[in-house]
């Protein structure tokens, strides 16, 4: 039996005959009878066709940091909207916005919006290879950034046995039509081992012109930064003339204010965000310091963008970056985030069951295995099975995380003490059936 009701299984069946697979993202097909079809969200809660409420553990993959519908953002969306999107021009919400994004990321000295996490990443890595005159990026496995085909190699989705030698590592392709040639450019490297980033250096600092780094890893488990790696990194491309960037399209705005400069005190040279910095508005934006702000202020690198700082996107930014600073929502998340880890962690014990609750209060993941995996390699080690069995019990009891482990649960700030509460009773619930 599928996670459809009646009606939401009609409205796929609707939603198939129109769009490929009923969806316009590849992440959100879950199959034919568990693709789910959204009437609302509302606060924490989501609505399917059928009005069951759920508990959105997924919020977006990591957008809705105040909540579905958030009075003051949709307020002020609505009042960019009836006032003009699009003027071929700067226009003055998207001043503003720039103004209360340099306030919150104060390491930033310029930046300018796009649309998506993945134009941010995409012209971070061109501003890099102009800036520098060199062409190779470093990346780490198991980071995602973006869609686009630079940096689809040993992404998240990969087998982890397939990454050849860890000295010498095989750029995993992650997608049919990407050009051959474009594996030249891209070197991948185990995430946690600045021996091997050292290594590296020292045979190609010379050409790289970027390393781009999640500082924590969205798209597996919350995976943290071992000590000092953040650290190393930053030092390495001080030596080599290589630009640190850090994409923070899942850390920016959720983990702090100023995100993960602000966490891990290190400091990169091009930042990009988006998800959170908009709470749900499609908003993205490439952070520049030093002397990376030239590579655009003098013109001949290219960077362009019809809808870029268009007025809805960015009045939504403003407003949710100014409520994430004027309220209580971050200290909200960590409190409720912590209660939530502790208590899944706790559950997971009692039962005997080997794991590890890994990342911040606002965004965490659950690895079920018995030794705490710090790279990309050591997550074939996690029993899929069972999350699985679990994730698909806490949906249909109203609960609803992703169904893939490697993407960490969201919070959003309008979860209440209640709904934690809630969230705890229906995970033991489901993990002692998916036990059985």
């Amino acid at each position: 039996m599928g996670l459809q009701g009646e009606k939401t299984a009609a409205w796929f069946k609707r939603a198939d005959a129109v769009l490929v697979n009923g969806v316009s993202s590849g992440f959100r097909y879950w199959g034919q009878t568990d693709t789910m079809v959204i009437d609302r969200g509302e606060g924490a809660y989501v609505y399917d066709m059928d009005g069951k409420r759920y508990i959105d553990l997924q919020n977006g993959f990591g957008p809705i940091i105040l909540g579905h519908g958030h009075e003051t953002v949709s307020r002020a969306a609505a009042e960019a909207a009836s006032e003009g999107i699009v003027f071929a021009m700067t226009q003055r919400r998207e001043i503003e916005a720039a103004e209360v994004f340099l306030e919150a990321v104060p390491w930033a000295d310029r930046l300018r919006f796009t649309n998506t996490g993945t134009e941010a990443t995409m012209h971070a890595l061109r501003l890099a290879r102009g800036l520098t005159g060199r062409e190779v990026i470093l990346k780490f496995e198991g980071q995602y950034h973006g869609a686009h085909d630079y940096v689809l190699f040993s992404t998240a989705g990969g087998p982890p046995g397939a990454m050849g030698s860890r000295l010498s590592p095989v750029p995993w392709q992650s997608s049919s039509g990407i050009p051959e040639g474009i594996r030249s450019y891209v070197r991948t490297l185990p995430y946690n081992d600045l021996e091997l980033a050292e290594a590296f250096f020292r045979s190609h600092g010379h050409n790289t012109a970027a390393v781009i780094v999640e500082p924590m890893l969205g798209n597996l488990y919350g995976m943290m930064p071992a000590g000092g790696f953040l650290e190393g990194l930053r030092r390495l491309c001080n030596e080599h003339g290589t630009l640190l960037i850090f994409d923070e399209v899942k850390t920016g705005f959720r983990i702090a204010l100023g995100g993960a400069q602000e966490h891990f005190g290190v400091t990169p040279d091009i930042g990009t965000f988006a998800k959170a910095m908009g709470n749900g508005f499609p908003v993205a934006a490439i952070a520049l310091r030093g002397t990376t702000v030239e590579g655009w202020r003098l013109a001949g690198i290219m960077q362009a963008g019809t809808y870029s700082g268009n007025g809805v996107a960015v009045a939504a930014a403003r407003a949710t970056i100014e409520t994430l600073r004027d309220s209580d929502a971050l200290a909200h998340l960590d409190r409720i985030g912590t209660t939530l880890m502790d208590g899944v962690a706790k559950i997971l014990a009692d039962r005997g069951v080997p794991a590890h609750v890994m990342g911040m209060p606002s965004m965490f993941g659950i690895f079920l295995a018995e030794a705490k995996p710090v790279d990309f390699r050591d997550v074939g080690e996690h029993d899929g099975d069972l999350y699985d069995r679990i994730a698909r019990a806490m949906i249909e009891r109203g609960v609803f995380p992703c169904d893939d482990a490697r993407e960490p649960w969201f919070l959003s700030a309008a979860l209440t003490d209640e709904d934690v509460a809630t969230i705890l009773a229906v995970f033991e619930e489901a993990l002692s059936e998916a036990l059985g």
